[in-house]
C-alpha cells in the first residue's frame, strides 16, 4: 500500500545539501536541467544507486516514490549525473530520514487524539485543545473560538503536542483565516 507525499515529504530536503559530505560538496555538481524531472524518470543517489522514481512534479516541488514511500522535495535538491537526476545524498541516508520521518508522522498520530494540548513550537505557550479530528485534520478549541487544522501542522516535542509556529504566529493565522471566511 502507497503512503501519501504528506507531511513525511518535506522534512528530508531542508538538510539534503548538508547530506552531502565535504568531498561531494566540494565538486558542486551541476543542478538536474527541468526537462529531466519529469513523472516516470528514475532517481538516484549521489552515489548512481537508484533510489526511486519521479510520481509527480508541481511547481518547484517533486514527489519521489521510494520504496511505495513519498518523499517531497524541492527541485533544486537534485543534481545532474551520468544516469539522470540524483539526489544530493547516499540512498541509505534518504531511506533513514523517510524512515525517521514516518516514526515521526506515527507518534504525531498517537498524540493527536481529543483532550491533547496543543503548544507552540517554542513549547511557551499552550494554543489550544483537540476536541476532535476530522478528515481535513485536528479541530482545536483555542482562544479565538475552533479552527481545525491539518496533520501536517503539528509535530512532537519535548513537552508534548505542538504546532510549528510560534504563538503570535499562530494568533495572526486564525485571525486572518477568520477575517477570509468573514469577507469571502
Amino acid at each position: 500500500m502507497h503512503k501519501s507525499f504528506g507531511p513525511i515529504a518535506a522534512l528530508f530536503l531542508a538538510s539534503a545539501i548538508p547530506l552531502a559530505g565535504p568531498a561531494a560538496q566540494a565538486q558542486a555538481p551541476a543542478p538536474a536541467p527541468a526537462a529531466s524531472l519529469v513523472v516516470g524518470a528514475k532517481v538516484y543517489d549521489q552515489n548512481g544507486e537508484e533510489v526511486g522514481q519521479i510520481a509527480k512534479v508541481s511547481g518547484d516541488r517533486v514527489a519521489v516514490s521510494i520504496d511505495g514511500n513519498g518523499l517531497v522535495v524541492p527541485k533544486n535538491a537534485f543534481v545532474k549525473s551520468a544516469k539522470g537526476p540524483a539526489l544530493k545524498a547516499p540512498k541509505e541516508k534518504i531511506v533513514a530520514v523517510l524512515r525517521q520521518a514516518e516514526a515521526d508522522a506515527a507518534a504525531v498520530d498517537g498524540a493527536l487524539k481529543p483532550g491533547a494540548e496543543v503548544r507552540s513550537a517554542d513549547g511557551a505557550a499552550v494554543l489550544g485543545k483537540v476536541t476532535a479530528m476530522a478528515s481535513q485534520g485536528a479541530v482545536l478549541a483555542t482562544s479565538e473560538g475552533n479552527i481545525t487544522m491539518p496533520r501536517a501542522a503539528f509535530f512532537l516535542s519535548e513537552r508534548g503536542l505542538a504546532m510549528k509556529v510560534n504563538e503570535k504566529q499562530f494568533l495572526a493565522g486564525v485571525r486572518a483565516a477568520r477575517a477570509q471566511k468573514k469577507g469571502g
